[in-house]
């Protein structure tokens, strides 16, 4: 059994050292956006983000699958779909468009820009359009 955790805890690490992990902020009229995202590949990218200025009572988390349609080295493209959940119950679907841009030499650190339509999935919700901008950061080699 403890060759089993050394061994887990051994290839767990490992992965991170090379992982192609990213951290963002979103900032929008609707409130800021913690996020955490992990690249699989150089254009799939699943992230979840948390809305951290809400009360624990309306907590809000966002999951989204984006995809990268033109991925160059100071720009990415991307698309991708949206779910919003709250612990206060209802439920958002969005399909969102977005570029992020990495302007300076160093290609970890750059801006994001994002707007996404979004369909509440309860009856009583009214479809609404969303917008934001932010910084994000590669916790990776850079691609030069």
């Amino acid at each position: 059994m403890k060759s089993f955790i050394i061994t887990l805890l051994f290839l767990t690490v490992s992965s991170f050292a090379y992982s192609q992990s990213i951290v963002s902020y979103h900032q929008s009229p609707n409130g800021g956006q913690a996020a955490y995202a992990y690249e699989f590949n150089e254009r799939f990218r699943p992230e979840i983000r948390l809305y951290p200025n809400t009360a624990i009572e309306d907590f809000l988390v966002k999951l989204m699958f984006n995809y990268d349609l033109i991925d160059k080295e100071n720009h990415e493209f991307y698309s991708g779909i949206s779910l919003l959940g709250s612990t206060v119950g209802g439920a958002t679907f969005g399909l969102a468009v977005g570029i992020n841009i990495y302007p300076f030499e160093n290609k970890n650190f750059g801006f994001l820009m994002e707007f996404s339509p979004n369909i509440p999935l309860d009856e009583a919700g009214t479809p609404y359009f969303s917008g934001s901008w932010g910084i994000r950061y590669r916790l990776q080699k850079s691609k030069d």
